[in-house]
């Protein structure tokens, strides 16, 4: 195969391919599947794409990210789970190839960067149509108000991921418009992706975009008089009679009004999202400030959340909503790898703010603009980031990966430093066989996490019915040393546990519910679960300690406290068993039925 052909495919795949991949039959259709394709490409990239390079050259950037995929690799061995870790790691090995394999094949020749735009089209259109057509569905059956828009998951499984998505190809797309002649299926398709991105209301997003449009219209107008004079004349009053029809349209009907209240900043502080982000980027605080060096491990921020107790947050005390994700990458590196981690991280973006500066300050004027792009795109990722975990998925990091590669490539263009240049053919083996050698960690993990995520489906499907067999089969089938949780940190043995349990085996239930214990010891219906079967084998004394911590983790979980207090019942603490009765307030029937039989015990021990 020509290096011409195998460089199209990579493109074509680590693009397009990667993200139109979606498999049902997982619990999460988009993430591994895309792991998965995303490791097929960069293992293209290596023996297909870099042999056939005139030369392999490292920079300042390649140390960062590969530095970056280190330390999290190095994580692993104080991390609890090693499962979620590895994965984590591996999907920066991921991004770190990607972006490198895109810059050495931007450098080769300069015709690869325009070999991109078709490619990218056809993704924003792919990216468009799937929302689009969802949003109709949902428009048409429950209108788009309210949480309706959450039932928008786009192509990459929630409205406000695929939000961000449109807006980095929509800030990509810019980059070829100058030479595109300003063709006009290309604004179609542009203003198509900007409406998207507000009716998707994704405030993150919103900011992104904003910063980005004042950043390259303030440009514009400084750098260019008749722009000035344009807008100054034509543009500012027309947006002036706009926003004065707008407002008064809006004060007149009542349309439009909770669209604003949306965006007002001061009514989203009082949202239950903003307070479920406040409490949860807390309670990370409080994780960081017990190991801020260090962190606990790649990926395993979301099995230590629970431990500084969920009490204050409604939805995850009394709706059981699990938090997966800090809602700030910045926050999370931290907690998961320590400072040197956040360094590392911050350093990968602080970097390419700096060659975007060295470039724009050297570029000619009429190659300025690029840079403008190309940074305000960065600083678009870098405010979702700071709200959002755009790097969690692939696509994401897809997309990241050719935005630093497009920076590299733009500021060294015609130059010839560099940090470390690959000339020699023992060098370039030594080099693609390490990369190859770290890639095949990847085989194991794609191919056992395809596996428990399609148990975890099943276990799904059949969760709430008395198919228990099926469910015990599945969380065996699921459960490995490279997967023990599905993604809601939830252990596949829990679920066996309860299958075992339903069906009257307490002792296989007891021991199902211990290993889940061990993998996740911060899960309060995990700790509930096991005490219960202690309970049921009238192991009263050890099942009380666990109750109470359940408790501590949850002070509002209702089931914990009738359950502790029937194990204190048992063992004549009766006192302590009313009061936890007492403060309970969601089952009136089933309270007054203990307080009785308590009260009985009582009086009949006086």
């Amino acid at each position: 195969m020509s290096q011409s052909r195998s460089i199209s495919v990579f493109l074509l795949g680590a693009l397009l391919l990667t993200f139109l991949i979606k498999v049902p039959a997982l619990i999460d259709e988009f993430h591994v599947s895309r792991f998965i394709v995303a490791t097929l490409c960069c293992f293209w990239a290596i023996l297909l794409v870099f042999p056939k390079l005139k030369s392999i050259k490292l920079n300042p950037m390649d140390g960062l990210l590969f530095g970056f995929y280190f330390l999290n690799l190095i994580s692993i061995s104080w991390a609890d789970n090693f499962g979620e870790a590895i994965f984590t790691s591996q999907k920066y090995l991921l991004l770190a190839v990607i972006y490198l394999a895109f810059r050495l094949i931007f450098e080769e020749d300069k015709k690869y960067v325009d070999t991109l735009y078709p490619i990218l089209i056809a993704t924003a259109v792919i990216a468009c149509l799937v929302p689009t057509i969802q949003m109709i569905g949902v428009a048409s059956a429950q209108g788009l108000g309210g949480n309706a828009l959450y039932n928008i998951a786009g192509h990459s499984g929630h409205k406000n991921l695929a939000s961000s998505y449109l807006f980095l190809l929509f800030s990509l797309l810019l980059y070829w418009t100058k030479s595109l002649n300003k063709k006009p299926w290309l604004y179609l398709l542009l203003a198509w992706m900007v409406l998207l991105i507000l009716l998707l209301r994704a405030r993150a997003v919103y900011l992104a975009i904003g910063a980005f449009a004042v950043i390259n219209i303030g440009y514009f107008l400084l750098a260019d008089a008749s722009l000035r004079q344009l807008a100054l004349r034509r543009i500012l009053p027309t947006i002036v009679v706009l926003a004065i029809a707008g407002g008064a349209i809006i004060a007149l009907s009542g349309a439009g009004q909770q669209y604003l209240k949306y965006l007002n900043p001061a009514t989203y502080s009082q949202s239950a999202s903003a307070i479920e982000r406040n409490f949860v980027w807390y309670k990370t605080r409080d994780l960081i400030k017990d190991r801020p060096v260090l962190g606990y491990g790649s990926g395993n921020w979301k099995l230590f959340f629970p431990s500084k107790s969920v009490e204050g947050a409604y939805r995850i005390q009394e709706k059981d909503l699990i938090f997966t994700r800090v809602h700030n990458d910045y926050l999370e590196v931290w907690a998961e790898v320590g400072i040197p981690g956040l360094l590392l991280f911050c350093g990968v973006f602080v970097f390419a703010f700096w060659q975007a500066w060295q470039g724009f300050r050297r570029a000619k004027p009429a190659f300025k603009t690029r840079w403008v792009l190309l940074g305000a795109t960065l600083l678009g990722f870098c405010i979702i980031s700071f709200f959002d975990f755009p790097k969690e998925r692939i696509e994401h990091q897809v997309i990241l990966a050719l935005l630093l590669a497009l920076i590299g490539y733009e500021r060294v263009k015609g130059s010839n430093s560099r940090l470390v240049k690959l000339d020699a053919k023992q060098q370039r083996m030594l080099f693609s066989g390490s990369l190859i050698l770290l890639l095949m960690i990847n085989l194991p993990i794609g191919y056992y996490r395809f596996v428990g995520d399609a148990a975890s489906k099943q276990i799904m499907t059949f969760r709430n019915t008395d198919k228990f067999g099926i469910i015990k089969t599945n969380a065996i089938k699921g459960s490995s040393f490279w997967y023990n949780v599905d993604p809601m940190v939830i252990p596949l043995s829990w679920y066996q546990g309860v299958a075992e349990y339903s069906m009257g085996n307490y002792e296989a239930a007891r021991t199902s519910f211990e290993d889940a214990y061990e993998i996740n010891p911060y899960n309060f219906n995990v700790i509930n679960n096991l005490a219960s079967t202690l309970v049921q084998l009238q192991a009263y004394e050890n099942a009380i300690p666990l109750y109470l911590k359940a408790l501590t983790i949850n002070p509002k979980f209702e089931e914990g406290m009738f359950n502790l207090s029937f194990a204190y019942y048992q063992t004549g603490a009766l006192e302590e068993a009313l009061a936890l009765v007492n403060k309970t307030e969601s089952n009136p029937e089933k309270k007054e039925v203990f307080r009785k039989q308590i009260q009985d015990a009582l009086d009949a021990r006086d």
